[in-house]
């Protein structure tokens, strides 16, 4: 008689199978938690509340369309330059305000940090979809803009998902630098706005990248956040979406993502003693 033998189950993993699922779901659930009330507090006690979100970009885009359109004739040359003024600062305000408050989300989560054990990145992963639905709020204006002025609405609007998960990762890579480094070098917020303000005017946002020579144009796509945006300006506009310099942008997010990732993920365990 051959006798059939049941293999053992392995307790050891199964509990820790189980306690993984049960960490992932916690800290998603912490992650919801957390972007929720930060999106929340955000525009607590303020009368016009969530209007806020879609009134500081319009404001910008009407004083630089103002500025530029009107008073120098910039974009004079240009079909729906007031389209491609109002892209541009709507997706250039995403990579702003995530890695602003990115940086900062440690040290103004001390109490979090240093009172419960929490895995410090969900702090900036719940951060960043904070800017996210922001962004979200925001780029609801550029469809209702589409549909005032009769723009056409281009088939290669499929791809926008794509470039818009491409410009969070490389934000999202870049604030875990940030984040990582402002813990101990609180000048750093000083410094990164200033490179900011800087990287605006060097990237083809306020004017269109036809104005700038050629030889020059080569180098502004070296510059993966004018190459993304000048990509998501071609996709709602029917215009060419591949550059020559298309591999530029998804390579640079990847290692910008995998030194984001081992630099916080080294230097996380030392947070609550510094912040």
């Amino acid at each position: 008689m051959v006798k059939h033998c049941q293999k053992p189950l392995n307790m050891t993993k199964w509990y820790r199978k189980m306690n993984s699922n049960t960490a992932l779901k916690h800290n998603w659930e912490l992650i919801r938690e957390l972007a929720v009330n930060d999106f929340k507090l955000k525009y607590n006690n303020s009368i016009l509340g969530y209007f806020w979100s879609l009134l500081k970009p319009m404001a910008l885009f009407g004083i630089l369309y103002l500025v530029f359109s009107v008073f120098l004739r910039l974009g004079g040359g240009m079909a729906n330059y007031q389209f491609y003024l109002l892209i541009g600062i709507i997706f250039w305000m995403f990579f702003y305000e995530l890695t602003v408050l990115s940086m900062q989300s440690i040290v103004s989560k001390a109490n979090l940090v240093q009172k419960i054990y929490v895995p410090k990145i969900t702090i900036i992963i719940a951060t960043s979809l904070t800017s996210l639905m922001t962004f979200l709020l925001n780029l609801g204006v550029i469809f209702i803009f589409m549909l005032i002025f009769g723009l056409e609405f281009q088939f290669s609007l499929w791809l926008l998902p794509i470039y818009l998960l491409e410009l969070y990762f490389f934000s999202f890579g870049l604030a875990l630098i940030l984040a990582t480094l402002y813990v101990w070098f609180r000048d750093l917020a000083h410094i990164w706005e200033i490179l900011l303000q800087i990287m605006f005017y060097a990237t083809p946002i306020i004017y269109p990248l036809s104005v700038v020579p050629l030889k020059y144009q080569k180098i502004a796509f070296f510059n993966p956040i004018a190459q993304i945006i000048q990509d998501i300006r071609e996709i709602f506009l029917g215009g060419q979406v591949i550059s020559p310099f298309w591999w530029l942008a998804p390579t640079a997010t990847a290692l910008l993502l995998i030194i984001g990732l081992y630099v916080f993920t080294k230097k996380s365990k030392y947070f609550a003693e510094e912040v």
